[in-house]
């Protein structure tokens, strides 16, 4: 199939003048930082239509469409990606190489072809699996697990062997080029040597119509990864697809709810213990894609994930994605911290039936989950538990809801209803107000149901990405767990996907967000101009609040040790500990941290 690589596309977007290409289009206006005009997308008076002259993306205030060039190319005169960047390649004088010649029909026949080695290589594991001694192992592990052969044939898992060769070998007997082996996501693209998967348990994963379109596959040993998944290809898009929906689909809609887990094994266990409406994603986070998916089918949610940190963290996230595409939200927290499979194996299908029983709703839970990360026994302790709850607030549907939400806000965590709200209007507000002086825009524009609650968190994040080069922060001693706002954390996750996929644009990097929210926040402040001479010192002032926030967190948890050592502990395990202590305060000192005793 014709493709265009990443450095092709780059080269187009640097060369490409982006005003003169909109202004084709629209009328654009400069004001302030940005160019302004009437949105060619839908009927308007005032100029809500906004384009950013440093990084070329628009966005669109009052219908809220918004992306790169490209994405505008193809809306407005309605053609491909491939035929966009031609366009765009002719105007700047790039040439187009593709890795192949494009014929007419030739993705059809790609997809095509990837479906029938998908189907062809899912019998083949299955066969494997339930017919030959090397599957026995596995077979074993799956029993074991309590999943029943009825079950493994449902789901057609299968095992692919350990030898590495056989894959590669099995395949060219069968006719398959080489060229269409790089593609086709079971080898390395660098080395048909390597394939992804061997001596794993596979499990085929399908979409709505059943059609296999990708695998994952759990290790047998304790050599790399536990569970790898097939790279995206012409027929997968991770964020767009759910384990187990084809299977779970029809119950999902008898139900009106559908369980989201976070693995292919919970998932499976619920189907074994008779709850047949679970899903998993696909080892990301819970998607905005992923959540319409459900939102078309059923109206309700609950979400199951794991109930270490990591598990937790992405149901705080996908508490506010599944909300905001209009679902009914719950969280399953099982009990004493095991997962579906671990329950199915060692207490069976009904412990696990009594237990999915007992849900909590998305507030109560982001709530406790407030309580637990932030001192609400402190000032700042509260503020940060309250502005925590802002992307939730934002995901609310009615203001009736988010009013009452407000109140159970302020009674669990003791302040006045009234300075949780005013905190959150403000939040709000101070996006709206800078994009309202950036083009001095009447109030009857519809902003309010775009502009989300902002916090530093999501205003450092944005400045990060949108700066001339965003991934020289990720090696700043940045982590995931520095920031509070999971708006921020998929930003900053976005940015190290893209980074391993050598993706180098801001849309490209936006693309990988699994919260719409997210991304969308970033092109808002982008084309309102309000960062225009500012991105040095957010930057600047987060890294240094990020610095400090680590150092703190660092000295309790010595602080911690150094309470815990007992009475006949080593005098020098002391006194390194103090050393250290000292250390951290003297640069706690320097940048204003604070150092409880």
């Amino acid at each position: 199939m014709a493709r265009i690589s990443p450095q092709i596309r780059q080269e187009i977007l640097d060369k490409t003048d982006f005003l003169s290409v909109y202004q084709e289009h629209v009328r654009l206006q400069k004001k302030g930082a940005s160019f302004w005009g009437l949105c060619p997308f839908h009927s308007e008076k005032t100029p809500s239509f906004s384009v950013s002259p440093d990084t070329g993306l628009f966005y669109c205030f009052g219908c809220h469409k918004g992306g790169s060039i490209i994405q505008f190319m193809m809306d407005i005169d309605r053609l491909s990606y491939t035929e966009a960047m031609q366009e765009l390649a002719q105007r700047c004088g790039v040439q187009i190489h593709f890795e192949e010649s494009e014929e007419l029909g030739e993705t059809e026949k790609e997809r095509q072809a990837l479906l029938e080695l998908n189907e062809r290589l899912s019998k083949t594991f299955h066969w494997f699996l339930m017919n030959h001694d090397y599957g026995r192992a596995a077979l074993e592990i799956l029993h074991k697990r309590g999943l029943s052969n009825e079950l493994i044939e449902k789901f057609r898992i299968g095992y692919a062997p350990a030898n590495r060769q056989w894959l590669y070998s099995f395949l060219k007997a069968k006719g398959y080029s080489d060229d269409f082996l790089k593609h086709s996501g079971f080898f390395s693209k660098k080395d048909l040597a390597y394939p992804l998967f061997a001596d794993r348990i596979m499990f085929p994963i399908g979409d709505a119509k059943g059609r296999i379109i990708a695998f994952g596959g759990r290790a047998m040993t304790e050599d790399g990864p536990k569970y790898i998944n097939s790279p995206e290809t012409a027929v997968f898009r991770k964020q767009e697809t759910l384990f187990a929906f084809s299977q779970a689909i029809d119950s999902i809609k008898s139900t009106d709810t559908a369980i989201v887990c976070e693995g292919y094994m919970d998932a499976l266990s619920f189907h074994a213990a008779g709850l047949i409406n679970a899903v998993a994603p696909l080892g990301t986070a819970f998607t905005s894609q992923q959540a319409i998916l459900i939102r078309r089918r059923s109206s309700n949610i609950i979400l199951c994930f794991d109930t270490d940190e990591a598990g937790l963290r992405a149901a705080e996230r996908a508490c506010s994605i599944a909300t905001a595409a209009g679902l009914e939200t719950r969280v399953l927290l099982l009990e004493e911290g095991k997962d579906a499979s671990e329950i199915l194996e060692k207490k069976g299908a009904g412990e696990l039936t009594r237990m999915a029983k007992n849900t909590i709703n998305a507030g109560y839970f982001l709530l406790t989950r407030a309580n637990q990360l932030f001192d609400i026994s402190t000032m700042e302790g509260k503020a940060k538990a309250v502005s925590f709850l802002f992307p939730f607030l934002d995901a609310l549907d009615s203001d009736v809801k988010r009013q009452e939400y407000i109140k159970e806000v302020g009674r669990n965590i003791g302040v006045s209803t009234h300075a949780v709200a005013m905190d959150y209007a403000k939040a709000k507000v101070s996006g709206m107000r800078r994009v309202r002086n950036s083009y001095s825009l009447s109030n009857n524009v519809p902003y309010g149901s775009s502009n989300s609650a902002r916090t530093s968190d999501l205003l450092f994040m944005a400045a990060i990405i949108l700066s001339e080069n965003p991934f020289q922060f990720i090696d700043e001693n940045l982590d995931i767990e520095y920031f509070d706002d999971p708006r921020a954390k998929d930003l900053f996750s976005a940015l190290q996907e893209a980074q391993k996929e050598g993706i180098l644009d801001i849309e490209g990097i936006l693309s990988r967000c699994t919260d719409e929210a997210a991304a969308r926040f970033v092109r808002e402040v982008d084309t309102s101009g309000e960062l225009q001479g500012g991105l040095e010192k957010i930057i600047k002032d987060g890294l240094e609040q990020k610095k400090k926030a680590s150092l703190e967190r660092k000295r309790r948890s010595l602080v911690a040790q150094l309470q815990s050592l007992s009475v006949d502990a080593d005098p020098l395990q002391e006194k390194l500990i103090l050393e250290e202590i000292i250390n951290i305060d003297g640069e706690l000192k320097a940048t204003g941290g604070d150092i409880n005793e």
